[in-house]
């Protein structure tokens, strides 16, 4: 992860081909640390042992990943991981990983986190896609039900000869 300034960084477009293709969302992932949010005093002796550390998402979290991403599995897995103190929360698109440092992130930290954000994005992704299944499916199956009804509608005669419906 590069420490360079922030406003230089300027993610490259997904390959084409990908699976990022119109309609897909990028993956839930963190882009890059917010420098100028890191503690001033950093590289100096009075630089604090832990601190917190502002991240960007790639792009908006949905609703769903930031429920998914505050749920206490996810205190688990840090602790798991080796990482009991360290807490995950958001602010728009930012992630804010307390009680941290920029070495701790650097030694495994910052995988381990990418790691449950990859979980969290492709579990969404999984029910949104099943959720958009169902949603097509009713809505073939209204498509259907309203052109028999128009079939049905259309073939009643209402001239006085004899009707085709006895």
């Amino acid at each position: 992860m590069s420490t360079d300034d922030a406003s230089s960084h300027h993610p490259t477009p997904p390959p084409a081909g990908d699976d990022h293709g119109p309609g897909r969302f990028e993956p839930f992932a963190v882009d890059r640390i917010l420098i100028d949010q890191l503690p001033s005093s950093l590289g100096t002796v009075e630089a604090p042992e832990r601190y917190s550390v502002m991240a960007v998402f790639t792009r908006r979290p949905l609703p769903q990943e930031l429920a998914l991403l505050g749920d206490p599995a996810v205190e688990r897995q840090l602790a798991d991981a080796g990482y009991p103190r360290v807490t995950l929360t958001t602010a728009d698109r930012r992630l804010v990983i307390a009680n941290t440092n920029l070495h701790e992130l650097k030694v495994g930290l910052a995988r381990t986190i990418g790691l449950i954000l990859e979980d969290i994005g492709k579990r969404v992704a999984v029910t949104r896609s099943a959720q958009a299944r169902d949603a097509a499916e009713l809505a073939t199956r209204a498509a259907e039900r309203a052109s028999h009804v128009l079939d049905e509608a259309t073939q009643i005669d209402f001239s006085p000869r004899v009707s085709h419906y006895t």
